[in-house]
């Protein structure tokens, strides 16, 4: 590259072809050429810093070249591989080019090779003078030929790897002042660590108009990611596919924030409008479509569109739009397909195909009813599928299905209209009628599946199945004979799956210690307790739970 007093100054910099190396800049560093003078400068225009003859130059300082100087916009002391490195030399002298000349030519000066050798070196925090140049050893290509007035390419290494090492011949019009350079550069700063966070790894600036990727929530300018969301759609930090894009204005006000105390650091109204006119990210790609499922028999579906990242200048909407199937906007939408009601039925009647309980046919209020406009809705713990809102009513009128737990107040749709999810076993029904699988034995005696197993055998020799054991349970419960921590909890208590698999295993402790000794295996009685009994923590290995007995009560260490 040569720069003359036609083109007194250019600008070093990363393109988006070059997303690999997170170090170099946009508008990394500009060389200037003082028209009156001659002198030639470089001044810093980075995050990260410019580095001249291992001299860092920080943001904003300006620096003065002379032959020789090696300028690394990258500079990596243990992965010399990585650095991005160029040569500084002046042609007025070598090639007696005039100040005609370069009036008459813009590039008339044939480039010259350089590798520096930089491995090993370490930059100077404080230096007090030049540093000696005879420590970098270069190699000089003299050839002239046609080939080397060529854009100058990244040279491959051996092994296939690109050789980041660049070159830069800038002409001086008026020779080279050759003035001591650290009288001149500033002391380097230490970085502002607000300044990092608040920088986009795309153009290594700060934030502007930023916009954060989900599910990974990377946030990058918006114009930047317009750039590169032409050519991939994972993330440019993590490479995860980005499944929507939302406005980050927690961070759009900190970057508003942060400028405000350094306005030295703000991007130029140029840069501004270049970046609005790059940004390609519309209201429609901020507004993502979700797809909800409402019929769980034929597996329909509708697309909705949900309004969930809109400004408030634009909207006065603050909560997402919510349709389940007795709305009356649901029943508009689905109305071609559902039946005319006839003479004597009434109005919200007719229910849409696959609407009926799966489980609980006894319940029908649940087909009467119709939601008012932007009516109150619940989201299902289990399908995530939205339902009226009526819990509040079934205090006044208990013939409406329950829609939560009594426990953990959960809300789920099984008992008003059925769970749509697959394999869903029943999410919410009283204690005594729950469905908790084939399974619910496996580790159930705090996971020591050593007495679990203990258990299994011993029902299994009687014909007996877990539904007996929790029938008996709930007997001996309402007795007095069985506790749950729970006290409230009796056998026609709505509970959930978790919460009503949590209280089954305390039943079932009990009903396994309430098991007369005479009626277990001999290796399963002969067994010494453990002194931490049910507590211990070490049950859950085999060869301890075979060797000591658990349904016990703690004996050691009680307090």
């Amino acid at each position: 590259m040569v720069i003359s007093s036609v083109y007194p100054f250019s600008v070093l910099g990363c393109d988006l072809s070059f997303p690999g190396n997170k170090l170099v800049s946009g508008d990394h560093c500009k060389i200037i050429v003082d028209e009156k003078s001659g002198q030639v400068s470089l001044e810093d225009t980075s995050t990260n810093g410019t580095v001249i003859n291992k001299l860092k130059v920080v943001k904003k300082q300006t620096c003065p070249l002379q032959t020789g100087d090696v300028i690394y916009l990258v500079y990596r002391k243990n992965e010399p591989e990585h650095n991005v490195a160029y040569l500084y030399e002046s042609l007025n002298e070598k090639q007696g080019i005039t100040q005609d000349s370069f009036g008459s030519r813009d590039a008339g000066i044939s480039p010259k090779e350089c590798v520096p050798s930089v491995a090993g070196d370490e930059i100077p925090t404080f230096p007090s003078a030049l540093p000696d140049r005879e420590g970098a050893s270069f190699s000089m290509s003299e050839s002239r030929d046609q080939e080397d007035l060529e854009p100058i390419r990244k040279r491959m290494k051996g092994d296939g790897e690109p050789d980041l090492t660049l070159q830069l011949l800038v002409a001086d019009q008026c020779g080279v002042t050759h003035s001591t350079l650290g009288n001149v550069r500033s002391k380097a700063v230490k970085p502002d660590k607000m300044e990092e966070t608040l920088t986009c790894i795309i153009c290594q600036d700060l934030l502007h108009d930023c916009v954060s990727l989900q599910p990974c929530m990377h946030t990058f300018c918006a114009a930047c990611y317009s750039g590169w969301m032409e050519r991939s759609t994972l993330c440019p930090t993590c490479r995860c596919p980005v499944e929507r894009i939302c406005k980050n204005h927690i961070l759009n006000n900190l970057v508003e924030a942060y400028l405000l105390q350094h306005p030295d650091k703000s991007r130029s109204e140029e840069d501004v409008r270049s970046m609005a006119a790059r940004n390609k990210i519309t209201q429609d790609m901020l507004q993502p479509k979700v797809r909800r499922s409402f019929s769980d028999e034929e597996g329909s579906s509708e697309d909705l569109l949900e309004l969930s990242d809109v400004d408030s200048e634009s909207s006065d909407i603050s909560q997402p739009y919510v349709v389940c199937r007795q709305c009356p906007e649901y029943r508009r939408q689905a109305g071609q397909s559902l039946p005319c009601p006839g003479p004597g039925s009434q109005p919200g009647s007719a229910a849409a195909p696959g609407e009926a309980p799966s489980t609980s046919t006894g319940v029908t209020t649940a087909q009467d009813y119709v939601c008012a406009l932007q009516g109150s809705h619940a989201i299902c713990t289990c399908c995530f599928q939205p339902m009226p809102d009526r819990r509040a009513e079934r205090e006044q009128d208990p013939r409406i299905a329950p829609q939560q737990c009594a426990v953990c107040l959960q809300p789920f749709c099984h008992l008003y209209w059925g769970c749509a999810r697959a394999g869903c076993l029943g999410c919410l029904a009283p204690f005594c009628e729950l469905d908790l699988g084939d399974r619910c034995l496996d580790g159930v005696l705090s996971n020591n599946h050593y007495e679990s197993d203990v258990l299994k055998n011993y029902l299994a020799t009687r014909g007996l199945t877990w539904k007996n054991m929790l029938t008996e349970s709930l007997v001996a419960l309402q007795r007095g004979a069985f506790l749950l921590s729970d006290y409230r909890i009796t056998g026609n208590t709505v509970l959930c799956y978790c919460c009503g698999l949590r209280s089954f295993r305390e039943l079932t402790y009990q009903y396994r210690q309430n098991i007369p000794a005479s009626e277990l295996p001999v290796a399963v009685t002969s067994r010494p307790d453990c002194y931490w009994g049910r507590n211990c923590r070490t049950q859950v290995k085999a060869h301890h739970a075979m060797k000591f007995n658990h349904i016990c009560e703690q004996t050691r260490f009680k307090n």
